[in-house]
C-alpha cells in the first residue's frame, strides 16, 4: 500500500477516535466528506479493505467510493469503558443496541409468566362440598340418625318397594330422618336380597334396591291396608302375621276355612269376620279393615 494511502487511513482513525469523545449524535446517521480522494483505483481498494479490518468497523461505515459514515456514535462509550472493569473498551454501537433489544426481550419474556400465573388465578373453581340438602342417594353411606336429600330418596324407594309406609317417616330440617323404622325396613330388604342385615344403606345396596322387583318383597303387617275384596284375593306374608295375632288375642279364624296361595295366606271372608269381632270387642269401628289402629291394638292385646 502506498504511503499516501496509509497516511489517509491514519487520519481517518484519529478523526474517528476524536468523534467518539466529542460527538453528540443520537443514533442518526451523519455523513463525512469523502476521505479517499486522490487515490487511484488499486490504492483506494486497498485503503477500503484495511479500514474494514480496523476496530472502528462497527462505528464507521466505509463505502466503496471512499465515503465514510458515522453509525450512531454516542456519549455512553466512555461510560461503558469506565464502568466495565476489564471489558477492553467499546466494540460497537450495534452491539450496544443489540444488548438493549435483548434486554427488552428479556423484559417481555419475563412478563410472560406473570400473564401465565394471572391465567391460573381463573382456573375452574372446585365444586362446593356437598351437604345434606344436596346429597344424592349413593353419595354417602346412610345409617341411623342421618337426614337429608339422599334419605328422602331412600324412603321413597322403600315405600314404593313395600318395605315401609310413608306415615312412618319422620322429618328433620325439612328432610326425612334415617330412624328406627327405616333401619327395620332396610334390614327386611337385606334379608330378602340375601345380604348381611346390618340396617346400613351403602351405594351398592341402594343400586340393588332401585332394581328390586317388589313382587319379591316380604310384606309385614302394617305396610298396606288389608280389607276383603270379593273380586280379587289379597295374599301375603302380612296376612299370615295377622292370623297369628288374632289367634294370640283370642279371635282366631276357623283353621278349616283358611286359604293359602303357596305359603302366603289369603285374606278370606272368615278372617274379615274375626277382625270385626276383635274390633267390636276392643272399642274400634267394626269395619273389618286392618288399619293401623287395629294392628296397634292387636299387638298390644297379643303380648
Amino acid at each position: 500500500m502506498k504511503h499516501k494511502a496509509k497516511k489517509i487511513i491514519r487520519n481517518i482513525l484519529i478523526g474517528a477516535v476524536a468523534s467518539l469523545y466529542h460527538t453528540d449524535a443520537q443514533a442518526a446517521e451523519s455523513s463525512t466528506p469523502p476521505l479517499l480522494e486522490g487515490l487511484n483505483g488499486d490504492d483506494q481498494e486497498s485503503a477500503v479493505s484495511a479500514l474494514k479490518n480496523k476496530i472502528i468497523k462497527n462505528v464507521l461505515q466505509v463505502k466503496k467510493n471512499g465515503e465514510t459514515k458515522l453509525i450512531a456514535g454516542h456519549r455512553s462509550h466512555m461510560s461503558h469503558r469506565s464502568g466495565g472493569g476489564g471489558g477492553g473498551g467499546h466494540y460497537s454501537h450495534a452491539s450496544h443496541y443489540s444488548g438493549y433489544s435483548s434486554g427488552s426481550s428479556r423484559r417481555r419474556s419475563h412478563s410472560s409468566p406473570a400473564s401465565s400465573s394471572y391465567g391460573t388465578t381463573y382456573s375452574t373453581p372446585k365444586p362446593a362440598p356437598k351437604m345434606y340438602k344436596t346429597y344424592d342417594l349413593g353419595d354417602r353411606t346412610l345409617k341411623s340418625g342421618l337426614y337429608g336429600n339422599d334419605v328422602s330418596k331412600l324412603t321413597s324407594l322403600l315405600v314404593s318397594k313395600n318395605y315401609m309406609k310413608s306415615s312412618w317417616i319422620t322429618m328433620q330440617h325439612g328432610y326425612p330422618v334415617y330412624n328406627a323404622r327405616v333401619v327395620a325396613a332396610v334390614k327386611r330388604f337385606q334379608k330378602d336380597a340375601g345380604k348381611p342385615q346390618d340396617g346400613v344403606m351403602t351405594s351398592s345396596l341402594a343400586t340393588a334396591l332401585e332394581n328390586w322387583d317388589e313382587s319379591k318383597t316380604t310384606l309385614v303387617l302394617g305396610i298396606r291396608n288389608i280389607e276383603y275384596n270379593n273380586a280379587s284375593e289379597l295374599a301375603g306374608n302380612d296376612v299370615n302375621e295377622l292370623i297369628a295375632l288374632l289367634r294370640k288375642a283370642g279371635f282366631a279364624p276357623d283353621p278349616s276355612k283358611l286359604k293359602y296361595n303357596g305359603n302366603k295366606a289369603v285374606f278370606t271372608k272368615d278372617i274379615e269376620t274375626a277382625v270385626k269381632l276383635f274390633q267390636a270387642y276392643n272399642g274400634l269401628t267394626p269395619n273389618g279393615k286392618v288399619d293401623e289402629a287395629t294392628i296397634s291394638k292387636l299387638k298390644a292385646v297379643a303380648k
